[in-house]
């Protein structure tokens, strides 16, 4: 059975799709999200700048394949207009050590939202670290299994 597709009314609602979808880690909802358009463009903590629908949806399918992702959000300035929103937010993303130790690694991002005859949709997301000198000499991330991007 296909999936009614949702008209989200303001960059706030599709932003708040989009983790609920990575929360769920149901890769069809978060793309749905998405603008159908070669000219997407998401890059992941640590990870290549990913262009084009199918290529960001095989990305993303990658990913949630480990399962969820549990992140807080917290926004820190909108640019709001009527057809383009840009969100930038820092993400407290969970993740557990090797020993299984939950930890909470902060990411810089960026949403950019695009109002079409569909409702708002992601044309962009683009996520790094947001470690800074000093964080990096109190936290000793040798213990946590190494991945090549956080999301």
């Amino acid at each position: 059975m296909s999936r009614a597709k949702v008209i989200h009314s303001s960059p706030q609602d599709i932003e708040q799709a989009f983790y609920e979808a990575l929360e769920a880690a149901d890769l069809e909802a978060l793309m749905d999200l998405w603008a159908d358009d070669e000219h997407v463009v998401c890059i992941h903590p640590g990870g290549p700048r990913v262009e084009g629908y199918h290529d960001v949806r095989d990305s993303w399918k990658e990913i949630l394949s480990a399962g969820a992702l549990q992140i807080r959000v917290v926004p820190v300035h909108r640019v709001e207009g009527v057809m383009v929103s840009v969100h930038n937010i820092v993400e407290q993303v969970m993740m557990s050590s090797s020993r299984g130790e939950p930890h909470v690694v902060q990411v810089n991002a960026t949403n950019v939202y695009h109002k079409g005859p569909s409702g708002w949709k992601i044309v962009m997301h683009h996520a790094s670290p947001a470690m800074d000198s000093e964080e990096l000499a109190e936290d000793d991330l040798s213990e946590f299994d190494p991945q090549p991007t956080l999301h």
